[in-house]
This record gives structure tokens, C-alpha cells and sequence, in this order.
């Protein structure tokens, strides 16, 4: 890897694991969820668009292009963020960083069938298998890892990593058809728009509170956590295969449960800290090169 590959990868895995503890206060200080991710990307999105303009690159205009920008646009940035921010309402910051740290795994598999040239072995299914286990000793003990409706919260952050999956394979599949700026400007402007839409909707009555401490954790969210991590991520699709992306999701929980123990209270359970330890472990395992399959070349 890279130098300069790999010194973005190390920012942006440090970055992603502040961020849950960053939404998890911008929450508690009375954000609502769906809002607080609308706003978040819309005003994300007009940055990269001044990005966009400044670097003098064009809107995208073939078809194929916006079908693919729609499609992480809605199943990425709309629904998988949806599910984000409504889900961490209920468990730990570091619980939901957990949950998402098996992204790799399902990526894995997802990509064993959609991408020949990245099968899974015997052994990387056996890490599958042990992360697996570890996400099961999690939800066991959920009851001790937040408060409120606990499992619904949990559900919904494992179907934000299954409804992020296929648009970043998608993504893999059709390197340097959009440029970095194209996708995120477009993608998170018109997620921005969708999710204040449905916020309409669902959340009548639901004021944000502009506290400072929530405009603080709102600009770090919109600066650092999405137009900083979205360009670098994207951009990430032209050096990297799609298993060594997917590992981006291993450094957050570690981050995450740190701050998580520091600044927001949040103790670990034991069986909740073996599930983590497991959930990396199998996910490092899939990610692993090790011994290629016999269909690899």
C-alpha cells in the first residue's frame, strides 16, 4: 500500500470511530434522527458541489451514471443512514460500531458471488462463521448495552450494513465511471433531500435542539465524518480491492469504545467484549490473502 493510501485509510478509520460517539451526544442533545442525517448530508452535499464547480468537472449526464449514484444514493447514504442514526438512539455508540464491524464479512460474502475475482476460501468462511458468533453473543446480551427499544435498535443498524453492501459492491464493479466529487455531490444532495423529506413526514413536532454542544457535534458530522470521509472512501475504489475497503470497518469499534468508556459512560460487558474481539477476529480472517482458491488467477 501506498504511502499516501495509506496514510488517508488510517485518517479515515480514525475518523469513522469518533463519529459514533460524536452522533450518539448530537442525539442525546435532542436531534431528530431522521433530521439530524438529512441535514447532515444535504449540507454535506452542497460542499462537495462547491468542490465540484471549483475543480470545473462536469454534472454527470449518462444514464448509467446516475443509475449508479442513485443507487448508493439511496440504499448508502438514504436507507442505511436512516437505520443508523434511528438505531443508535437505542444501543452504546461502541455497540453500534460493533454491529458494524461484521460490514466486512457480509461484503465478503456478497462479493464472493458478484466479484470472480475475490472468492472466499475455507478459511475465510470459517471467519464468517466466527464472526457470526460473536454478533450472536452481542444480541444476547443487548438488554445491558443501552436503553429503550434495544432490539429494534440493534435490527435496525445489522439492516443498515446489509442495505449499505450492494451499492459498494455496485461501486467495485464500475470503478471511474463517476468521479469522486460527481458521486458525493449528486449522491448526498439528493439524500439530504430524502431523508428531510421522510423526516417531514414521520417526525412532525420533532424541533432540533441548536444547543452549541449539537452545532459542534453537527459540523464535526457534516466536515470531518462526511464530505472528508465520503471523498477519501470513493476515492479509496481506485487503489484498493473491495475486501481490503470492507476492513476500514475493523478500526472504528476500538475507536468507538473507547471514546465510548471515556466521554459517554458506556461499559462493555464481558460477553459483549468476547463478541467484539470475535467480530474482528472473523472479520480479519476473511479479509486475511492467505491461500487463494483455485478459481482466483
Amino acid at each position: 500500500m501506498k504511502l499516501k493510501v495509506f496514510l488517508l485509510y488510517a485518517m479515515l478509520c480514525f475518523i469513522w470511530g469518533t463519529t459514533w460517539a460524536v452522533l450518539k451526544i448530537s442525539l442525546s442533545e435532542g436531534t431528530p434522527p431522521i433530521y439530524g442525517a438529512g441535514i447532515r448530508f444535504l449540507i454535506a452535499g452542497i460542499i462537495v458541489f462547491i468542490m465540484l464547480f471549483i475543480k470545473k468537472e462536469s454534472i454527470p449526464k449518462a444514464r448509467s451514471q446516475w443509475e449508479l449514484i442513485l443507487q448508493f444514493s439511496i440504499f448508502n447514504f438514504t436507507i442505511s443512514y436512516a437505520l443508523n442514526y434511528w438505531g443508535a438512539q437505542f444501543v452504546y455508540s461502541s455497540v453500534a460500531s460493533l454491529i458494524w464491524a461484521v460490514f466486512p464479512m457480509v461484503v465478503a460474502i456478497f462479493a464472493h458471488y458478484m466479484l470472480p475475482e475475490e472468492k472466499l476460501t475455507s478459511f475465510k468462511w470459517i471467519g464468517i462463521l466466527i464472526g457470526t458468533f460473536g454478533a450472536a453473543l452481542i444480541v444476547g446480551r443487548l438488554d445491558e448495552l443501552g436503553s429503550g427499544n434495544l432490539p429494534i435498535g440493534a435490527a435496525a443498524l445489522f439492516l443498515a450494513v446489509f442495505s449499505a453492501t450492494l451499492p459498494n459492491i455496485r461501486m467495485k464493479q464500475n470503478v471511474g465511471l463517476v468521479s469522486v466529487l460527481q458521486l458525493n455531490s449528486v449522491g448526498l444532495t439528493i439524500a439530504g433531500i430524502l431523508l428531510l423529506t421522510i423526516s417531514w413526514i414521520i417526525e412532525p413536532g420533532q424541533a432540533m435542539v441548536w444547543s452549541a454542544t449539537n452545532i459542534a457535534a453537527l459540523t464535526y458530522l457534516i466536515i470531518f465524518g462526511t464530505v472528508f470521509t465520503w471523498v477519501v472512501y470513493i476515492w479509496l475504489f481506485e487503489h484498493l480491492t473491495m475486501n481490503q475497503i470492507a476492513y476500514i470497518a475493523f478500526f472504528p469499534p476500538m475507536i468507538a469504545t473507547a471514546l465510548g468508556w471515556i466521554f459517554l459512560g458506556e461499559h462493555l460487558t464481558f460477553f459483549a467484549l468476547i463478541g467484539g474481539v470475535l467480530i474482528v477476529s472473523g472479520a480479519v480472517m476473511v479479509n486475511l490473502n492467505g491461500k487463494r482458491s483455485a478459481t482466483q488467477t
